[in-house]
């Protein structure tokens, strides 16, 4: 693209309102899961740590299941089971920060068929039950465990399925998305704005994996791949959710195997595959709401971050300074995620002991976490105070935006709210600078989809401390969009480091080759993210 010059060209500035992102989210779960009932009893005591919500438990008011949603994917039908007890103490609570919880609901046992009508009628009215307490107790939604741990069963392994032997992948493949949008349409029904954090979704499949298996994603024998795979059904399952999905629900890919990321680049590939490469795992028809409502949200493991708590699954097990690797993955699930890190422990527990609201007896005798690892509930406050979720609300950098247009060349740039529009341009394009230092690393990521003829592109350029273009081009990017549908909405991101001798980051939101005013490129929720952690 040519390179536009404030000095020779036509240039306008317009200064767009701030862009106000929600500050993320720090989410707590594992064993130490609190009930309703500890909730209600032990919120005030939680006030104090850094975070914003849980993970839950709810126990039925007669206790003949102990925890029926760990099991919601069974034929059992609920039909004497009465959850009223826990949906007044959601009621009465008072949470206070504690404002982001979540009702967990696990696949397991897994072993209805899927081709079993009857069976998985009760799995859709489990998930209404899930869907109407977390409405009626005031909850944000509702997390999702599709980890088999019932052997022999796995719901969303082809082979494992009971008549997989005289059934295809494809008939299986057409079944999950069906079962997909009937648990989807009751969620809708009971919960329509709900958010929605499965452990991992398309993020177990963009990438090889030697046990899980191949990653399907831009192959010829994807059905073969995926017949092949432990998680070959989750893709036409998430497909039926779309299908079905209300437009003020959020879907949350939890990257599950971001447990043992060992740099914040790897945080940063990741989301970049789950939205790149995760949605040609979907039909086409739902791939601008997964660009639209599919969004990342990247965990901690405690015990991997302990010394020996996770065994062989210990991170880095070489490296003593423990509380480093905490701080180092928290401030990349931050920077790299949409807004909702989950934190995940075993062996340890944040709540006060359990006593009888527990879900079974001796819960929680575990100890504290922070006696575990001495020191980790400080750096999770500090992260998160770095990181300007508490003190300035907000990391995203602000720029000042500016248009510019191929001088004696017809086309137009308009940026309103932050959105840009260029029409009939030959070379155009809308320009958001920023002051940066020295060796500062950038999260730069913008949507966009493109109406009619054209070409789009994100530009990353220099300026210097006198606000002249750094002509040595070696640090300059251009980022095309994925592969896609044009018309639909498609996600540019890439991460970059401030060279030397700069004083200005501009990112340039840039349409060419269109032909008339009926050819649009749009770009909007362009984010231009500091990251709290400057080590690769």
């Amino acid at each position: 693209m040519n390179h536009p010059d404030p000095l020779a060209l036509l240039f306008v500035m317009l200064f767009a309102p701030t862009l106000v992102a929600e500050p993320p989210r720090i989410i707590i779960g594992g064993w130490d899961s609190p009930t309703s009932a500890q909730l209600a009893r032990d919120a005030a005591q939680m006030q104090s740590l850094p975070f914003d919500g849980c993970i839950l438990d709810i126990k039925p008011d007669v206790d003949a299941l102990p925890h029926p949603f760990w099991n919601a994917h069974s034929s059992e039908t609920w039909e004497n089971l009465s959850f009223d007890r826990a949906i007044e103490e959601l009621r009465t609570a008072s949470p206070g920060k504690l404002s982001s919880n979540y009702l967990i609901v696990k696949a397991n046992p897994g072993d209805v068929d899927w081709l079993d009508d009857k069976g998985w009628k009760s799995i859709v009215e489990h998930w209404r039950t899930a869907a109407r307490i977390a409405k009626q107790g005031r909850l944000r939604g509702l997390v999702f465990d599709p980890e088999p741990y019932t052997a022999p069963y796995e719901q969303f392994r082809y082979y494992s399925q009971r008549l997989a032997k005289d059934h295809p992948f494809e008939e299986y493949r057409d079944a999950a998305r069906r079962r997909g949008r009937e648990v989807m349409k009751v969620i809708a029904e009971e919960f329509p704005d709900v958010e929605l954090l499965s452990y991992f979704l398309m993020s177990y499949l963009v990438r090889d994996h030697r046990y899980r298996g191949a990653s399907p994603v831009d192959r010829e024998d994807e059905a073969l791949c995926l017949a092949g795979h432990s998680y070959g059904l989750l893709p036409a399952f998430l497909d039926g959710w779309l299908d079905e999905l209300p437009p003020d629900a959020v879907l949350y890919d939890g990257c599950e195997y971001a447990y043992w990321h060992k740099t914040s680049s790897l945080f940063f590939e990741e989301a970049r595959d789950v939205r790149q490469r995760g949605i040609k795992l979907v039909s086409r028809e739902n791939r601008e709401k997964y660009a639209a409502q599919v969004k990342v949200a990247f965990p901690i493991y405690l015990d991997a971050v302990h010394p020996t708590l996770a065994g062989r699954y210990v991170l880095e097990p070489e490296q003593t300074d423990r509380l480093s690797l905490l701080r180092r993955n928290l401030s990349a699930a931050i920077d790299h995620g949409d807004g909702l890190v989950w934190i995940y422990g075993e062996q340890g527990r944040w709540w006060p002991p359990a006593g009888d609201t527990a879900l079974y007896a001796n819960r929680t005798v575990y100890p504290e976490w922070d006696s575990l690892i001495p020191g980790c509930l400080e750096a999770i406050r500090t992260v998160v105070q770095e990181s300007g979720v508490r003190e300035s609300g907000n990391r995203e950098v602000s720029p000042a935006w500016s248009t510019w247009v191929e001088e004696g060349k017809p086309g137009t740039v308009e940026v309103l709210d932050g959105r840009v529009e260029i029409r009939g341009a030959v070379d155009a394009a809308a320009l958001a600078a920023i002051d940066v230092n020295f060796n500062e690393r950038y999260t730069i990521r913008v949507r966009v989809r493109c109406k009619g003829r054209g070409r789009s592109a994100l530009a990353i350029r220099w300026r210097s401390a006198d606000e002249k273009w750094i002509e040595d081009n070696q640090h300059d990017k251009v980022i095309f969009p994925p592969d896609g549908t044009p018309s639909a909405w498609r996600m540019i991101e890439t991460e970059i480091t401030v060279p030397a001798g700069v004083r200005q980051l501009v990112a340039i939101c840039s349409g060419q080759q269109q032909f008339g005013n009926s050819d649009l490129i749009e770009f909007q929720d362009l984010a231009i993210l500091r990251q709290s952690n400057a080590a690769p």
